[in-house]
């Protein structure tokens, strides 16, 4: 159960109520509140919305705004003010209203119950004494699991009492914090400022268990308040807390949660030790070496877990001696009152302040990483002199659980929490040494993009495209970084990242390249082609072919031989769309030669694929396909295979011959292999049309579904538009004269461009004849409806359509 502002949001009973009174939401904006509140700890990306809660179902981007207007409309916030869900432009959407969560008497926790090792003892205690007194504090050292334990007594009580079991979360307020706003917002009781009692009063007649986490520093606020509950007449309330100390109050009963037992101790390490390290055997470790680690760690299960997470990089014998040298995070007993013993994060932190001066210096500089790198990534940042003593030092703090280790394709990776970076990245801000870090962290990152994008058009091309999927997040932070600071580098990064962001139909770069020309207001936007071209390719997808040939083609005349080839690709793709064969075959030409002068084999290949989708859509099949012999695929990247075979495909298609549907077939299993989004999209069209014009009926609809699943979550319009021209003919063929006049009429806006010559045509021919066996009025009134929807919502109907003939 969630709370927050003044409404309940039960995801159980699917009911969202303000006091009594329900408040309606349509299943699919319920199911998107809860979605973004149980994920409110980040922003949500549309696609993820699209993906997780709608599944395969189909959403427009209009669509799915729609709901977020349902959702605010119904909690009572609004597009200008926001209080609930912030929309983040670009990004997503995030839930920020402050919020309450609520184990309730329907709730289950057996998961905590797997992962409470050794408490049974304490949990019937606990239960006994709540029997017992109204108040009832769980006492002991930092890191000993009070909180753990109160956790799961809360569900357990909640079940077995029929009532709530609100949580209040005090280590994070201040001592001056009001308590009682505080309890009163857990238990939805409305605090009258004049009137305080009547808070206090509602809430000690509340049949409840309220949980007061790590009450230590408020010991005074705490006290007032329960105290102040204490006289109360017919008070029904429960009161759990936690503490390093007793609250010191009539009444209270205090359940002392000491440290585990040997062998419960041992049981725990065994347990997370083999979470982390699924192998790894703990027969072959003696029983009294790993009680003797423990017990070294005072068997409490904060500092056990942190052992058992350094098992990860570090043998059992290398750890237990560590730990019985003294290594300093996990010397700390946990017995002292001080507030850094609160939370991890806090000892995390304190466990930092314990570095010597290098190894502090290394903590810091690591925090302009943005997720998890390599030793060598690290060292060509932080170290570039001393790559073999920054392996040592990235060793050293993880072993301190100040860095997190990960074996990625063999090889092992560094990361550091985000608690960590926060600290880490304050102290290297005011070292004085950020900027010049970051400057470094951007321009490693700029040239391991030049690698990559080089074998990106090689056989290479899979290992490539992990390997950016890899560092994605640091160049998100790189290229954000350079757009403000070093706008020469940013674009040059954008250029580099074309390729990739082009086949893959990644609009991320299209946006940091617009934020790049967006400085550029009067339109010049000399020194920034990188940016300039990954923003026309993107536009030509999007259907904006204008914008794409009128800045691409001035740079076709780059002395840069590479941004030259990127917009001569981009120039060959746009007159192929617009059916200006002549310009497509003239680019293919000199994509050709830049080929050859570059070396650059994806070039040579996109010159031959170019020439001989020209020659198809010429209706010279026979020179379509002569146009491709020669080219062996060992010797080309996947993505350039894909094409050959989507080229060959339409020459068949074009010429009637065997084997079209075969070539798009391969050309597909080529794409799926490096996630080329862009051919695969390119190629269930094709092949949807193939089963179409054979008249294999339900193969070519189930394709065209999956075509129009791919254009949709991708955002690529332009060859959106080629399938749906195709569609309306083959709906009309079935009998589905409204769907196809419909869908015809949404295609109908001459902003649209013209697909491949005949295919306007060809609809064109499909509205005549469905206009003779058809009553005028009607005819109109389909077309005219259609007319009223945009590209977006036209595949939205054609997905439609193509399910209810499936069906």
């Amino acid at each position: 159960m969630y709370r927050f502002r003044d409404l309940e949001l039960i995801p159980a009973t699917r009911e969202l109520t303000r006091g009594d009174t329900p408040v309606h939401l349509e299943p699919q904006a319920f199911d998107l509140l809860v979605y973004l509140v149980e994920h409110r700890d980040r922003v949500v990306e549309k696609i993820e919305l699209l993906d997780q809660v709608w599944g395969h179902r189909f959403l427009s981007d209009a669509g799915l705004t729609t709901r977020i207007k349902e959702v605010r409309r119904a909690v009572g916030d609004d597009g200008a003010r926001q209080h609930t869900v912030k929309n983040l432009r670009g990004r997503g959407y995030r839930f920020v209203a402050p919020l309450t969560v609520t184990i309730n008497a329907s709730a289950s926790a057996p998961h905590w119950l797997e992962d409470l090792v050794g408490r049974a003892d304490d949990l019937a205690a606990v239960h006994a004494a709540l029997e017992r007194a109204p108040l009832v504090t769980l006492v002991g050292p930092g890191g000993v699991g009070k909180s753990s334990l109160a956790r799961v007594v809360a569900a357990q009580s909640a079940q077995s009492r029929s009532g709530d079991a609100p949580w209040v979360e005090l280590a994070a307020v201040d001592a001056a914090a009001p308590i009682l706003a505080l309890v009163a917002r857990a238990l939805d009781v409305e605090v009258d400022a004049l009137r305080p009692g009547d808070a206090v009063r509602s809430i000690a007649q509340r049949d409840a268990l309220v949980v007061l986490d790590n009450c230590e520093h408020v010991l005074e606020a705490v006290g007032a308040l329960l105290d102040a509950m204490r006289t109360i007449p017919n008070r029904r309330v429960h009161v759990l807390a936690t503490s390093r100390v007793a609250l010191g109050l009539s009444g209270e009963a205090v359940v002392p949660v000491g440290p585990l037992s040997i062998e419960s101790a041992a049981e725990l390490f065994v347990t997370r030790a083999q979470a982390g390290r699924p192998l790894w055997n703990p027969s072959e470790v003696p029983a009294e070496s790993i009680a003797r680690l423990v017990d070294h760690l005072d068997r409490l299960p904060l500092t056990i877990e942190m052992a058992a997470a350094r098992s990860r990089v570090m043998a059992f014998d290398e750890l237990a001696q560590s730990v019985a040298d003294g290594a300093p995070l996990l010397q700390v007993t946990h017995r002292a009152t001080v507030r850094r013993h609160r939370s991890l994060g806090s000892l995390l932190q304190w466990s930092a302040d314990l570095l010597d001066e290098r190894h502090r210096s290394r903590f810091e500089g690591f925090s302009v990483f943005a997720g998890g790198v390599s030793a060598r990534d690290a060292a060509a940042v932080l170290a570039p002199d001393d790559p073999d003593g920054i392996r040592f030092d990235l060793v050293s703090l993880a072993e301190q659980s100040l860095l997190a280790v990960d074996l990625v394709n063999g090889s092992t990776h560094y990361s550091m929490l985000a608690t960590m970076r926060t600290v880490a990245g304050g102290w290297l801000e005011a070292s004085g040494r950020g900027e010049g870090l970051r400057r470094r962290h951007a321009e490693h990152w700029a040239e391991v993009l030049d690698d990559i994008d080089r074998d990106l058009r090689t056989p290479r091309e899979p290992e490539a495209r992990v390997r950016l999927e890899e560092v994605v997040d640091e160049i998100r932070v790189a290229h954000a970084w350079a757009r403000v600071q070093d706008p020469v580098l940013a674009t040059a990064m954008s250029g580099t990242l074309f390729h990739y962001a082009y086949h893959r139909l990644w609009h991320e770069p299209a946006a940091w390249s617009r934020e790049l020309l967006a400085t550029r207001p009067n339109g010049d936007f000399a020194g920034l082609e990188g940016a300039v071209l990954v923003v026309a390719g993107a536009a030509a997808h999007s259907g904006d072919l204008a914008w794409a040939r009128e800045h691409a083609g001035p740079i076709m005349h780059s002395a840069d031989l590479r941004l030259r080839a990127i917009a001569t690709e981009i120039v060959a793709d746009v007159a192929l769309y617009e059916g200006e064969l002549m310009t497509a075959r003239d680019a293919a030409d000199a994509l050709r030669r830049l080929g050859h002068e570059t070396g650059d084999r994806h070039v040579l290949a996109f010159g031959a694929v170019d020439a001989s989708l020209a020659r198809t859509y010429a209706r010279d099949t026979a020179g379509a396909l002569e146009e491709l012999a020669g080219f062996d695929a060992v010797d080309f990247a996947p993505t350039d295979c894909a094409w050959f075979a989507v080229a060959r495909g339409d020459a068949l298609s074009m010429a009637g011959a065997d084997g079209a549907v075969v070539a798009f077939a391969e050309a597909l299993e080529f794409g799926e292999l490096v996630g080329n989004r862009f051919i695969v999209s390119v190629a269930l069209t094709s092949m949807a049309n193939e089963h179409a014009r054979a008249g294999a009926t339900q193969l070519a609809l189930a394709t065209y579904a999956r075509a129009l699943t791919q254009f949709r979550r991708h955002g690529n319009t332009t060859h959106a538009v080629t399938a749906m021209r195709n569609l309306v003919g083959l709906l009309a063929g079935l009998g589905d004269d409204r769907g196809a006049v419909s869908l015809a009429g949404a295609l109908s806006d001459p902003r649209l461009r013209v697909s491949y010559g005949a295919e306007a045509e060809h609809v064109s021919g499909v509205l005549r004849d469905v206009q003779a066996r058809t009553d005028a009025a009607e005819f109109r009134s389909w077309f005219d409806a259609g007319r009223a929807i945009d590209v977006d919502g036209a595949m939205g109907l054609a997905s439609d359509l193509v399910a209810a003939l499936r069906s």
